[in-house]
């Protein structure tokens, strides 16, 4: 088991309660998406994973280690992390951006540059032409490509995502999250995804938590939210990519 979850809680000043009780896990190589609207509590729940945000109550459990017992930087150095917007140092170069956490976990120079390479080729961008150049002489799509490479520097067992796809147009997006499904087939690391988007879900998650409200109203894997819908939110969250699909399959029957 790569990560455990239990009763996790955070209340802000004030006693707005932002996540109520979430319990669930992740096993090796497995994909969870924390699934609800604005405000539900889904990021919030992420960064309390790694200890960017402390829990009011509840535990995590990282590889059977409880984190609120490690040192939060060194935990963070061993979970990746990808944020909508890339989030990459712009005064960086691409090369510079991904050493940041094998130079900070101790890495020698050789090592990492081998590592550069070798992730700058997994995530479909050349070395030679791409490891030299700045942020914002970069595409969305390829800023993305290589935060999606620096978080997977220091070969972290777990990946955490934060709306990884969300400012990205439907080609781009389309095209990434099948990297991310062929770098996790590939790598095997786990991952814990937070997206809006249900069919985004459906399409990468082997297990989908619900979230509204702050609580987990439906946990289960894709196929189980389809068939058996637990609650009326789940099933409204369901039927825009069901009528997506029905549309889509009667055009081509059309054709």
């Amino acid at each position: 088991m790569v990560l455990d979850v239990q009763a996790l809680t955070k209340v802000f000043p004030g006693g707005a309660k932002a996540v109520d009780a979430a319990s669930f896990t992740v096993g090796e190589g497995a994909l969870l998406a924390l699934v609800g609207e604005s405000g539900c509590g889904k990021t919030t729940t992420l960064k309390m994973i790694n200890r960017l945000l402390e829990p009011t109550a509840g535990t995590v459990s990282f590889r059977g280690e409880d984190v609120a017992g490690l040192d939060p930087v060194h935990l963070r150095r061993r979970m990746g992390w990808v944020m909508q917007g890339d989030g990459l140092f712009p005064h960086f170069t691409v090369a510079e951006n991904i050493a940041v956490t094998p130079r900070l976990a101790g890495w020698d120079a050789e090592r990492t540059r081998e590592r550069i390479r070798a992730l700058l080729e997994l995530v479909q961008l050349d070395p030679s032409e791409f490891e030299n150049r700045y942020p914002a002489e970069l595409s969305g799509g390829q800023r993305q490509r290589v935060g999606l490479a620096r978080a997977l520097a220091a070969e972290p067992p777990l990946l955490l995502m934060d709306e990884p796809f969300g400012a990205l147009d439907p080609i781009t997006r389309d095209s990434l999250r099948e990297d991310v499904q062929a770098l996790r087939a590939r790598l095997g690391f786990a991952a814990v995804m937070v997206t809006h988007d249900m069919a985004e879900a459906l399409l990468l998650a082997d297990q989908i938590a619900v979230m509204r409200a702050g609580r987990i109203i439906q946990l289960g894997t894709p196929s189980e939210l389809l068939s058996d819908p637990a609650d009326p939110y789940v099933e409204t969250l369901l039927a825009t990519p069901r009528r997506e699909a029905e549309r889509v399959a009667a055009l081509s029957a059309q054709a």
